[in-house]
């Protein structure tokens, strides 16, 4: 995180009621009464996400009238949810989770998602980031990133790595590591990351880039064994795993992101109302130590800070998939 620039809180809110004065008088309205019924928030994905988005209704429903709820919408690596969120009317009735593999890697691999990154989307907040972990099972014998590496290089094409899905952020950061080490492996797509889990207990597979909050426990439990966490330095939830940089790694892969979006073009005032919530959440003590428990790193970053950096990974992952070949058939 040392090296995403954040927003000042301050300048961000000023932004908003800045919009807000230049609406019309309806949309003056529209602000006084907002909300006046409850505000979903879509789900794109179960598991890790779920938990979040229900964390997020807690802290809304105290800061917009007690009217959000969480609605899942799965499927399609995400895109059934956030194509929901893009069709909506812009009114901030609807709201959505958006994360890693629904924003930036799943638009390249499917033809045609329903929406697009750049336009589709008012960008509310990056709520956390995630690390990820190489993880193996213990009974692989290895203790270090270097130890690991030689071993897969003397066996190409004899491992299989696991991932919660074809082109998902867990598959793409396994790819890129690959590539950048020198390993040459076989991919096992899973549908859930708990289920890679069990397949590297089981023996299937050997090894997976896990989200640090999916897999902390069974890390912690010595049922898996850690070696290094994305980043250029130790994650808060692991303090005794080398980053990938420590462990003189040469990939580098970028956090996992999961923040909040809206239909674009939203009314001022119901950005300035719905923007504000949204950030004295993610400013609460409370709420940033809920998502430290759970293995995460609390963002106060928002709206087009946000947008860049999701665009950023975008354009980096497109570029990973069109060279290695990657296709969800």
């Amino acid at each position: 995180m040392s090296d995403r620039i954040l927003l000042n809180r301050r300048t961000a809110i000023s932004g908003l009621a800045a919009t807000a004065l230049c609406a019309t008088p309806l949309a003056g309205l529209a602000q006084s009464i907002y909300p006046d019924r409850p505000i979903t928030l879509v789900s794109p994905f179960g598991g890790a996400v779920d938990i979040l988005a229900r964390l997020i209704v807690v802290q809304l429903n105290q800061r917009l009238n007690g009217n959000v709820v969480v609605d899942l919408k799965l499927g399609g690596s995400g895109t059934i949810g956030l194509a929901h969120v893009a069709r909506a009317a812009p009114d901030g009735y609807t709201i959505g989770m958006g994360t890693s593999t629904a924003l930036t890697s799943a638009p390249h691999l499917i033809k045609s998602p329903g929406y697009d990154v750049a336009r589709s989307f008012t960008y509310l907040g990056l709520i956390q980031t995630s690390r990820q972990v190489l993880e193996v099972s213990p009974e692989l014998g290895v203790n270090t990133l270097a130890e690991f590496i030689a071993l897969a290089k003397s066996k190409p094409g004899q491992f299989n790595f696991g991932s919660s899905g074809i082109g998902n952020s867990i598959h793409l950061a396994a790819e890129e590591f690959n590539s950048a080490v020198g390993i040459k492996a076989v991919h096992i797509p899973f549908k859930t990351g708990p289920e890679t889990d069990a397949a590297i207990m089981g023996g299937q597979v050997q090894y997976t880039f896990a989200s640090v909050p999916t897999s902390i426990g069974l890390i912690n439990s010595g049922k898996l064994k850690a070696l290094a966490v994305t980043g250029d330095t130790r994650d808060p939830s692991l303090p005794d795993v080398p980053s990938l940089k420590e462990a003189g790694s040469p990939a580098s892969l970028p956090d996992q992101l999961f923040g909040m979006v809206a239909p674009a073009k939203l009314p001022g005032p119901v950005l300035a109302k719905l923007g504000k919530a949204v950030q004295d959440m993610q400013a609460d003590a409370a709420f940033q130590a809920a998502i430290r428990r759970g293995g995460a790193i609390p963002s106060q970053i928002y709206g087009e800070d946000f947008r860049k950096m999701v665009l950023a990974d975008s354009e980096r992952w497109g570029a990973l998939i069109k060279r290695l070949g990657i296709t969800q058939s």
